[in-house]
C-alpha cells in the first residue's frame, strides 16, 4: 500500500521531482564536487555558443590550476586559459553544447603564461543547457612514462650499436637479452641464440668447455670476472678467440636480475701475439 510519504517523495503525474528530492539531489551533488579527486569546472554557454563562461569550478581544480574559484567565476574560459582554442578543448565545448553527445579529449599539453600540464577532459551537456568538464592532470604520469621511454631509447641505442656482443642472463641461466652484435660475433641470430636450452656451452669449443661452465656458474652466483679468454665455435663452424667479462644486475631492491656478459672477437689480437711467439722463437 503507498503511503502519503511514498507520493510526495516519488515523481507523480506531473513528471516533477518533490522539493525532498531536489534537495536531496543537491546536497548529494555539492559532496560530490567538492571532495572528488578529479577537476570539475561547469560553463554558461554565451551568444549560442560563441563563448563559455564559468559557473562553478571544484576544489580540486583550484588545486590543479593554481586560481581560486572567486578569481574567476563570471568571466569567460579564453580570459582566464587564454591556451584553451590551441589546446582543443573550446572546440569541444561548442560541439558538445550543440550536439549534447559527451566528448573525451585525450591527454594533451595545455600551455599558457601561468599554468602548463597534461590534461585529460571529458565534457559533457547537462540538462539546464550548461557545460561541464570533469578533468584530470596527469603530468606526473606522463612525464614518468616519457622518462621510461628515453631510458628505455637510451638503453637499445647504447645496447644495439655497441660493438662487443653484449648478453643479459637470467638468475636461472636463460638468455633474456642479447644485442645484434651476436650475429657477427657468432653466426648465430638473436632468435637462435635465444632458443638454445645449453647456453654458453654449445657455442664454445670443446677444450674450453669445462672453463666456462664454471665461469658461468659462478656468474650465475653473484661474482664479477673481467678478460676470461676462450674460444667460440661459429655457426660456419669457424673457430675464433673471444675474451668475456661480467658483473651482477640487482634491481633497486637489491634482488638478483641475474648478470651481464660483454663479448669481444680477440682473433686478429691473438693471431698477432702467436706470430710474434715465433718471431721470438726464431731469435
Amino acid at each position: 500500500m503507498e503511503t502519503n510519504r511514498d507520493k510526495k517523495t516519488k515523481p507523480g503525474n506531473s513528471g516533477r521531482y518533490s522539493e525532498e528530492q531536489i534537495k536531496e539531489y543537491q546536497a548529494k551533488f555539492k559532496v560530490l564536487f567538492e571532495n572528488v579527486c578529479s577537476g570539475v569546472a561547469i560553463y554558461e554557454a554565451r551568444n549560442d555558443g560563441e563563448d563559455f563562461v564559468f559557473v562553478d569550478f571544484n576544489p580540486a581544480a583550484e588545486k590543479i590550476d593554481h586560481i581560486k574559484k572567486e578569481e574567476l567565476v563570471g568571466k569567460s574560459v579564453t580570459e582566464v586559459f587564454p591556451g584553451v582554442r590551441q589546446f582543443g578543448l573550446f572546440d569541444v565545448f561548442r560541439r558538445v553544447y550543440k550536439t549534447g553527445t559527451p566528448e573525451h579529449l585525450p591527454v594533451s599539453v595545455y600551455k599558457d603564461e601561468r599554468v602548463a600540464g597534461w590534461r585529460e577532459n571529458y565534457v559533457y551537456r547537462l540538462s539546464s543547457g550548461q557545460i561541464v568538464a570533469v578533468y584530470d592532470d596527469v603530468s606526473t604520469r606522463k612525464r614518468t612514462e616519457l622518462v621510461a621511454r628515453m631510458t628505455d631509447q637510451c638503453f637499445r641505442a647504447i645496447a644495439n650499436y655497441t660493438y662487443d656482443w653484449e648478453v643479459w642472463v637470467g638468475p636461472p641461466g636463460r638468455i633474456l637479452w642479447t644485442n645484434p652484435a651476436v650475429q657477427r660475433v657468432t653466426g648465430y641470430s638473436i632468435k637462435e641464440i635465444m632458443a638454445m636450452s645449453n647456453y654458453p656451452g654449445s657455442i664454445v669449443y670443446d677444450q674450453d668447455r669445462d672453463r666456462i661452465e664454471r665461469a658461468f656458474r659462478s656468474a650465475l652466483k653473484g661474482s664479477t670476472g673481467n678478460d676470461f679468454q676462450f674460444r667460440i665455435v661459429k655457426k660456419d663452424g669457424k673457430v675464433i678467440w673471444a675474451e668475456m667479462s661480467w658483473q651482477p644486475i640487482y634491481d633497486d631492491d637489491d634482488n638478483s636480475l641475474g648478470h651481464r656478459e660483454s663479448i669481444r672477437d680477440i682473433t686478429s689480437r691473438k693471431e698477432a701475439e702467436e706470430e710474434l711467439e715465433k718471431v721470438k722463437l726464431k731469435k
